[in-house]
């Protein structure tokens, strides 16, 4: 009973979905639908009342027009359901298509705002695969509502009136018990075709998941001739889905071999009285037409309410993971703070009053993001005890404090894994603290408005991930509104437009997913105008020139240089000769900053730095 009452909860969070994401035109739509679907499924019902008046009028000797009439009126209910189901499917069409066009949308939507959080412990191709069967899901399940359930309780709403007020009790108890021993044995299929079907749905969505993983890492398959391996787990993974489906069927299968009990036991017994009342007198011929064909029109909304079941539990396993998608919550706008700013930024990234930009500092107010398209002015940053853990136990920042002063230039180095990635991740809130703050010109970033937060710091992380589309859409992806010489003068910053004028098709050449018909470092130039398209007030350049040859690396780090010229920088650096010029450098450690300064006094102080330092010295002086 648990289990049935757990069903019913998924199914009403299913159709409160559905209504809710309705709209006038659809709801609509769906209104006239149902009225249709109802006086088809009613009058289909009415048909065997029709035949029984044409076998009665034979049977006693009627002739002439009145017979004709009943035929006509028996023929009319059969061309009547039929002519309704036409109309009902164009308008179902209609509506469906709009609903299916608006969930996707909304569950797309919805997994663009999640935190960073929950994209990291998800896989790309189970979120791709929860998105597509999503929508299938909720095609199956209103498809069923409407075409299967709704007709079938109509249609056997109208029998048992028909049987009521035909004074035949005995034929009435037994319909209405067959009713009731179909509905244990679909109750009974309940508890277990569902589970199985959620199982199998989620075995085929972890198949997608290993074989999609695999396709964005088909390179380092190729140059490990590891083509056996992936096909190895992918069949595992397919076999696990395949096993959990022959489960869903088994038990399907079982639920229609009681049904098919259940209907010839209770014809068998409805007809050999029927029969009996006739022999005895006690029943008309017609009557006995009526009730057999009840009996045998009972067969086929149970079947199609067999069929019901299985595409409400398919369907309702496919939307499950789709729904806790959507319980998942997004990224907060803001989060309360105790310190309030004296301008609230908005959305848009406009000051609502009293926007300020002190003269020496270039200092400006919360919310005045990037208002105009004037030159950018750096901005104050400032990380106080800040904690950050991905999970609990495992801490990964442990009470980081630096500040960045407007304009100035900091350099993170360090080893890998020391938490530089997550400090970028913690400036554009991809990532909340778990303890301490930071602040933007003195505001804590909980404060701003994500949109006008992630316009004031702009990132080129060491990999520059691509759309598949022209170099200019690249360039332009972080400023729509931009033109064709906005793009060319970013694009000559980062040393990328003799290179693009060099092509066939100039700047409307396709990169390819994820940029793979371009080279490392011609990605990582692409990402760098990108960024200095926008005009932030703070940039971050996460190992910008990791990519690049020794030579381009010395343009690209002036280039860098020109580009942050007014704004603040932070530069995270595995070469420590890109960071030279910093006007401070944190060397970071286990989640720890253990040294701060210039280059100069880390060299003088000959501690982590200057090992650093050395190490690299030597190597680059062994290698030439």
């Amino acid at each position: 009973m648990q289990r049935v009452f757990k069903g019913l909860t998924r199914l009403r969070g299913v159709i409160t979905l559905i209504w809710t994401d309705a709209d006038g035109f659809v709801r609509l739509r769906l209104a006239g639908v149902v009225a249709l679907v109802m006086a088809a499924s009613a009058v289909t019902a009415l048909g065997p009342v029709a035949l029984k008046l044409v076998v009665d009028a034979f049977a006693s000797g009627g002739r002439g027009t009145s017979v004709s009439l009943l035929v006509f009126l028996y023929v009319l209910t059969q061309w009547f359901a039929r002519i309704v189901g036409e109309i009902r499917g164009l308008l179902y069409a209609r509506a469906e298509r709009r609903m299916s066009r608006m969930l996707g949308e909304r569950l797309f939507s919805h997994v663009m705002q999640l935190p960073l959080r929950f994209h990291l412990g998800r896989r790309t191709g189970a979120i791709g695969q929860t998105l597509e069967y999503g929508v299938l899901g909720y095609q199956l399940v209103l498809h069923t509502l409407v075409f299967s359930l709704l007709p079938v309780g109509t249609e056997l709403g109208t029998i048992v009136a028909v049987l009521a007020r035909m004074d035949e009790p005995m034929f009435l108890l037994l319909f209405v018990a067959a009713l009731v021993a179909y509905a244990g044995a679909f109750a009974s299929a309940a508890m277990t075709v569902g589970p199985s079907a959620h199982a199998a749905a989620a075995a085929q969505i972890d198949a997608h998941a290993v074989m999609t993983d695999s396709l964005l890492n088909y390179e380092t398959v190729k140059y490990f001739a590891a083509e056996n391996v992936v096909q190895a787990r992918a069949a595992l993974a397919l076999a696990a889905a395949e096993t959990g489906w022959v489960a869903y069927y088994r038990r399907f299968a079982l639920n229609g071999l009681a049904v098919a009990a259940i209907f010839s036991a209770f014809l068998a017994v409805t007809l050999l009285r029927a029969a009996h009342e006739v022999q005895a007198g006690l029943m008309t011929v017609g009557t006995f037409v009526l009730i057999s064909s009840y009996m045998l029109q009972v067969v086929r909304p149970v079947e199609l309410f067999g069929y019901a079941l299985q595409s409400l539990s398919q369907g309702v396993a496919f939307l499950e993971e789709a729904l806790a998608l959507l319980r998942e919550p997004p990224e907060p706008a803001f989060r309360p703070s105790s310190v309030r700013p004296s301008v609230r930024p908005t959305d848009s990234g406009s000051v609502v009053s009293g926007s300020v930009v002190s003269g020496s500092t270039g200092r400006r107010s919360a919310g005045d993001g990037l208002a105009d398209n004037g030159p950018a002015v750096g901005a104050t940053v400032d990380f106080q005890d800040v904690r950050l853990a991905y999970r609990p136990g495992h801490p990964v920042l442990k009470g980081v404090t630096f500040s960045m002063q407007a304009g100035s230039t900091v350099a993170l180095v360090g080893s890998s894994g020391a938490g530089k990635s997550s400090i970028v991740r913690l400036m554009v809130r991809l990532l909340e603290p778990d303890g301490g703050r930071i602040l933007l010109d003195g505001v804590p970033l909980g404060e701003y408005a994500l949109s006008a937060l992630r316009r004031q710091v702009a990132i080129v992380p060491q990999d520059s991930m691509l759309f598949d589309e022209s170099i200019a859409g690249n360039i332009g992806f972080g400023d729509p509104g931009c033109s064709q010489d906005d793009i060319q003068g970013a694009a000559r910053l980062a040393q990328l437009h003799d290179f693009v004028m060099s092509l066939p098709q100039g700047y409307e050449t396709r990169v390819g997913e994820r940029g793979v018909r371009l080279s490392g470092g011609e990605r990582q130039r692409v990402s760098i105008a990108r960024a200095a398209l926008r005009k932030p007030r703070v940039y971050v350049f996460d190992e910008a020139t990791s990519s690049l040859d020794s030579v381009t690396e010395g343009e690209i780090v002036r280039n860098l240089r020109e580009i942050a010229r007014l704004g603040t920088t932070l530069v995270i650096a595995h070469r420590l000769s890109t960071v030279v010029h910093a006007d401070e450098i944190l060397v970071l450690e286990k989640g720890v900053i253990v040294e701060r300064g210039t280059h100069v006094s880390l060299l003088e102080r000959n501690g982590r730095y200057a090992s650093l330092w050395n190490a690299q010295q030597r190597s680059t002086q062994g290698s030439s």
